[in-house]
């Protein structure tokens, strides 16, 4: 009687699994994995992030010969840094998707946080010859960084060598520390009076003529 009443379960359990491949299978592959690859730029990322705070008095310099003349402390550190459609620090998803230069620009902050917090363990001054590293393929610019964005995520493998550098080498784009502010002069408490004019009053208007 036991096993009577379990075979319709299990059929209705075959036919929802059937039914979900069948569902599974007629979506198109890019619905079911998506990774687009993107090169973002880095001056630009780093201005819309907060990389200059997270990297405080740390250097950080892109491209593979960037790292000529430093002292290496740790070779070859790998990071991947994830971007995700969370809020900061609330845990939610965004109500819109964000674009893909917005999930990249947080998987970039991200890579970013873990060299800064890998360079501060070895005590280093500089993060150097940064390179793209995704999935081990290197791609070597010192103006952009290399990004694979998914549905829900991006992906920024970063490759660098973490230095101490006393003297930057000239000629190599510094991401940090940011220019310190030009002082603008306070504006003075008391305005001088403003000049005389220099014009003259029109003379008066004659009379008009007897008639």
């Amino acid at each position: 009687m036991n096993t009577a009443q379990r075979q319709p379960s299990h059929r209705r359990t075959a036919v929802a699994a059937a039914f979900a491949a069948a569902a599974l299978a007629a979506l198109p592959p890019s619905a079911q994995a998506r990774n687009v690859r993107l090169m973002e730029s880095v001056p630009d990322t780093v201005r819309i992030t907060r990389v200059h705070d997270i990297l405080g008095n740390l250097e950080m310099r892109f491209g593979g010969d960037s790292g000529r003349g430093a002292t290496v402390v740790r070779r070859d550190v790998v990071v991947k840094g994830v971007g995700t459609t969370k809020l900061d620090d609330v845990g939610e998803d965004d109500r819109v998707r964000p674009r893909d230069h917005e999930l990249c620009a947080r998987a970039f902050e991200d890579a970013v946080t873990q060299l800064a917090f890998a360079a501060r363990g070895v005590r280093a001054t500089a993060i150097v010859g940064v390179i793209s590293n995704y999935e081990g393929s290197v791609f070597d610019d010192p103006d952009h960084f290399e990004c694979h964005v998914g549905a829900l995520k991006a992906a920024v493998t970063l490759r660098a060598q973490l230095a101490t550098m006393p003297t930057p080498p000239s000629a190599v784009p510094v991401i940090s520390p940011p220019p310190a502010p030009i002082p603008i002069a306070p504006a003075p408490d008391y305005a001088p009076p403003p000049p005389a004019p220099t014009f003259q009053p029109l003379p008066p208007a004659p009379a008009p003529a007897p008639n």
